[in-house]
């Protein structure tokens, strides 16, 4: 097995902040319908790209295609992305409505086609109002590669109220505010990840320790611990590369959208090009 621990310095989100987003998003939602399979926003502007193909707009059992390509219409295509299906570089989502329910859960399902593969995801958040927890689970697979390297599976759970306790009061969270799962035929990744408040004068910052586990699974658990044993410093240095990446990432893009307010926050998400 190889472990890794490493801590990144964030740039933090108020959950006040969080709770007004979710209202924005949930206002815009609700308040848009559903016209001949387009969707109208509440200032009458079609939400380009987004299609409701099935069932009525956010009740159980509706579905909606989004592509980065507008139908418009005649689309001679419109069939193949119905069936999630893309050409070229195109990929087309397809979001299904499990459960809408701003005070105890919304539940919806996402499958993405591409050339590439496919990919399945099942999210839930309870709820709307009061965010408490986010679960999300799902299934990939990729085209091009050996049948048993093309499939991977996975879980993930953020426990929001443990989550902003632990980061900013330091209070002791038991087990880990955020926990995930990948697993290959092969192997099996883990990780957990634990805020605390920066004590250093750099406010507004939390320290996320973050340890990721990486293990052999089945039969070839004892050649994949050979592997693990070989390239592990490798493995090392890869995985706080790319926890330093997406912190750098996430501290370029998080303060600018934290300074919005609610009316800045829906002018952006309705903004046109």
């Amino acid at each position: 097995m190889v472990s890794v621990s490493h801590t990144v310095l964030v740039e933090s989100v108020p959950f006040a902040w969080l709770v007004d987003a979710l209202a924005v998003v949930r206002s815009l939602v609700e308040e848009s319908r559903a016209e001949a399979q387009r969707l109208v926003l509440p200032d009458g502007h079609v939400v380009p790209g987004v299609r409701l193909t099935s069932g009525r707009h956010l009740r159980p059992g509706a579905v909606y295609l989004v592509s980065d390509r507008d139908g418009g219409g005649e689309d001679e295509h419109r069939d193949e992305r119905e069936d999630a299906k893309t050409t070229g570089t195109v990929e087309t989502f397809r979001i299904q409505v499990a459960e809408w329910d701003r005070r105890r859960a919304v539940r919806v399902a996402l499958a993405v086609a591409s050339d590439d593969g496919n990919v399945e995801l099942d999210t839930t958040l309870q709820s709307l109002d009061r965010p408490r927890l986010v679960e999300v689970s799902g299934r990939a697979r990729f085209d091009g590669v050996p049948f048993g390297m093309s499939r991977v599976s996975g879980r993930a759970r953020v426990r929001l109220d443990d989550w902003w306790a632990a980061a900013e009061a330091a209070r002791e969270t038991r087990p880990a505010p955020a926990t995930a799962r990948l697993d290959h035929p092969w192997a099996r990744a883990e990780v957990r990840a634990v805020p605390r408040p920066h004590r250093q004068g750099d406010g507004g910052r939390w320290e996320v320790c973050v340890t990721v586990s990486l293990r052999g699974r089945g039969l070839l658990r004892p050649f994949v611990a050979v592997v693990l044993g070989v390239a592990g410093r490798r493995i090392r240095r890869s995985v706080v590369r790319a926890l330093d990446g997406l912190a750098e990432s996430w501290n370029a893009d998080v303060p600018r959208l934290v300074a919005m307010d609610r009316d800045g926050l829906r002018a952006a998400l309705t903004a046109r090009s």
